[in-house]
């Protein structure tokens, strides 16, 4: 079985400059996720798409492959990674006829994924294939969900069914993407919908101390620390359990 890692990472990084290759935790961020991907007992081809010669030169540094850089009009502010990963499969078909039986999606800004989270989710779907054509990895989150108005005023987003109860227990759990990020999806039905997220999509949960996505300064400088003393609350938590 063919299962393709696919890494995106844009050259134009408005909110950390230089993001993907910047240094987190004395690597630059893109090499956490190429090493996880070469680590899955699962993924046998890993590929970096991006429009950069800087970040390409980095990619093959950590043995990801980059067999041809992204059109630049694919890595805007307002592209879709989607549109470059059809852009990355079409041509992968065109020029080595490959095209795998699944790819994984392992965004750049979720260092705290591990291997165990990327291969459960993976086992995870293979179990239930004939039932499935997505997983989505996703971590817990509040019940009750707001939006501010322009003069600041709350608006609820949730339903008003999560009002009924000021008992937290009594209320069906809620869930959201996660800073971990796994998609893992079947490439047939991917490049037929154009989506990671088709109706047959489970969810895997990961532990949402864990779900850290670097988008601002504050997150890579907090992700850094929670990066660099994760065992320590691995082995905190257990105390709780």
């Amino acid at each position: 079985m063919k299962i393709l890692a696919i890494i995106p990472a844009r050259g134009g990084s408005k909110g950390i400059k230089k993001k993907n290759i910047k240094k987190f935790a004395g690597k630059p961020l893109l090499a956490h996720a190429i090493k996880t991907a070469f680590c899955s007992k699962f993924i046998n081809r890993v590929i970096v798409s991006t429009e950069s010669e800087e970040i390409a030169k980095v990619a093959r540094k950590y043995k990801a492959e980059v067999p041809f850089l992204r059109p630049m009009e694919l890595a805007q502010d307002s592209s879709k990674v989607s549109d470059a990963i059809v852009h990355l499969l079409n041509n992968l078909k065109l020029s080595e006829n490959y095209e795998p039986d699944y790819i994984v999606l392992l965004q750049t800004t979720s260092p705290m994924r591990e291997v165990s989270d990327v291969d459960g989710a993976i086992e995870k779907l293979l179990d239930n294939k004939e039932n499935a054509d997505a997983i989505l990895s996703v971590c817990r989150t509040e019940v009750l969900l707001f939006t501010l108005s322009d003069v600041g005023s709350l608006q609820l987003v949730s339903s008003e069914e999560f009002l009924k109860s000021s008992n937290r227990q009594e209320l069906p759990k809620t869930y959201k993407c996660d800073g971990s990020m796994v998609y893992v999806i079947k490439t047939s039905i991917f490049l037929e919908k154009k989506t990671f997220l088709p109706p047959r999509t489970l969810g895997y949960v990961i532990p949402r101390w864990r779900a850290v996505d670097l988008d601002e300064p504050e997150d890579f400088i907090v992700g850094e620390l929670i990066y660099k003393n994760r065992n320590k609350i691995k082995l905190k938590l257990k105390k709780f359990s």
